[in-house]
């Protein structure tokens, strides 16, 4: 009787102490972190918003208020693991890339160089990647520094005393990544420790061509495309880009060409994952549509983009990037049709000008009421160029737009009525104010200066041309 007492109390202990540490095991999974970041020096940013990366997505986590270069972000509870993003400067796109795995993060950085000088005060994942990547760095830049001074070297002795550095930092190479791996295992950093791997050859090569050759056949060897994490940071997407853009370029424009599609196929051919692919599509795409470079986006969307699954296929981001392609230099302006007192009008029937300036502004815009009256000052000797101006407003904008344009006599005034949401700015590709575009004769666009002072210097190279 006295035994199955003491089994009982003994058994409820149990219950207890289990449901105890139950109870502790589940809160500490659903915890709220926080993140502390400091700017060093301090500057004037407003807020700080946090994202989780997706691929080339990023999911809107929380924000915050910056105050003398300090901020603190609270991580809602249940936040997946991975990698995150704190945005502090939207126009210039700078921010702070973080391993989020169910900790407080305390982060100072210089927000002017925001990838490179960066300290981790408190977390246990960051301090070991940013550990990493600093002494992998350093080994990887003396090794890159040894083969360029090997390239160059036709002395014997020479040669030989580079191959023993050379085989010393492989082997310290070697230690450093082996230490970090086996550090890192089972952690969040571990997946980016890996892949952060980079091939050498065990031995110097004294040809350029070969070099580059098994470099390129090596390139995606510690990239794992099937790894959840690596899939939802930047780290494959940047990769591919890296791969793509830096170790195939060539001077002459044909081999460029072939050299970049050859390099895309290799790429994706290492994608099974379809949604990953779409994504490396769509960046490598959007990238070459900014560099205006035709023949290559037409090429992505042709053979790459309309072979994904239907379902997949964004239409709307197809239909933003040949809308941003139809105003690269050298492509045939887009037509430009409005009424003027009851008559309908187009740019292709303007005629007796021997360029034609579209400016796309708003009344709302400080900075476009600051250049328009220098753009007006600099045309005033220029009777060869005709100023269209498109006015982007509101409806509550439209009547300062019109008493705006009393200052202008001399440029055609058109109403871009609804801001953004209209066929011009549709046809030109436009997303900020103001823009320019400077068109020949036949309406063919040769420029498209940012502001005023760069159009003056487009008419300076002219003037000079001219008289060679």
């Amino acid at each position: 009787m006295i035994l199955e007492k003491v089994k009982i109390k003994q058994q409820t202990m149990l219950k207890k102490i289990l449901s105890v540490l139950i109870i502790l095991v589940y809160s500490s999974s659903f915890a709220q972190h926080s993140i502390k970041g400091k700017m060093i020096p301090a500057k004037k940013y407003s807020w700080a918003i946090l994202y989780k990366l997706n691929g080339v997505k990023q999911n809107y986590i929380a924000n915050t208020t910056v105050e003398n270069g300090e901020f603190a972000i609270t991580i809602p509870k249940g936040s997946e693991p991975g990698m995150y993003r704190i945005l502090y400067d939207n126009n210039n796109n700078k921010f702070v890339d973080i391993i989020y795995n169910k900790e407080d993060i305390d982060v100072e950085f210089h927000p002017e160089y925001p990838l490179q000088l960066v300290k981790f005060n408190k977390s246990e994942e960051n301090k070991l990647y940013q550990d990493y990547i600093e002494n992998i760095a350093d080994v990887q830049n003396h090794l890159d520094s040894i083969q360029v001074v090997y390239f160059q070297t036709k002395d014997t002795k020479e040669d030989k005393k580079l191959h023993k550095l050379y085989t010393k930092d492989l082997e310290k190479l070697a230690t450093i990544q082996n230490t970090f791996e086996k550090k890192s295992n089972g952690k969040v950093a571990a997946n980016f420790i890996k892949a952060s791997n980079r091939f050498y050859a065990k031995n110097l090569i004294k040809d350029t061509n070969n070099y580059l050759k098994l470099i390129k056949t090596h390139y995606f060897d510690y990239v794992d495309f099937d790894n959840k994490f690596l899939a939802k940071s930047s780290l494959l997407i940047d990769r591919v880009m890296d791969f793509v853009m830096y170790l195939n370029t060539s001077d002459d424009l044909n081999t460029l060409m072939e050299l970049r599609k050859n390099a895309i196929v290799t790429s994706l051919s290492k994608i099974k994952n379809v949604q990953l692919k779409k994504d490396v599509i769509e960046s490598l795409a959007y990238t070459f549509a900014q560099q205006e470079n035709i023949t290559l986006v037409n090429y992505i969307l042709k053979n790459h983009f309309n072979k994904l699954p239907v379902a997949l296929q964004d239409f709307e981001f197809k239909n933003v990037v040949m809308d941003m392609i139809k105003t690269t230099i050298g492509q045939k302006a887009p037509e430009i049709l409005w009424k003027e007192k009851g008559k309908e009008k187009s740019l292709y029937k303007l005629k007796g000008s021997k360029y034609y300036l579209v400016v796309f502004w708003s009344s709302t815009c400080p900075h476009c009421l600051r250049e328009l009256p220098i753009l007006q000052k600099f045309l005033e000797d220029k009777k060869e160029i005709k100023t269209i101006a498109i006015g982007l407003e509101t409806e509550e904008s439209r009547l300062a737009w019109k008493e705006e344009t009393f200052y202008y006599e001399n440029f055609i005034h058109i109403l871009g009525e609804g801001k953004y949401k209209n066929s011009y700015v549709k046809d030109y590709g436009v997303s900020s104010t103001p823009n320019f575009f400077l068109l020949n004769e036949n309406k063919t666009i040769i420029a498209k200066p940012y502001d005023v002072k760069a159009l003056k210097k487009i008419f300076e190279n002219i003037k000079s041309e001219k008289k060679k």
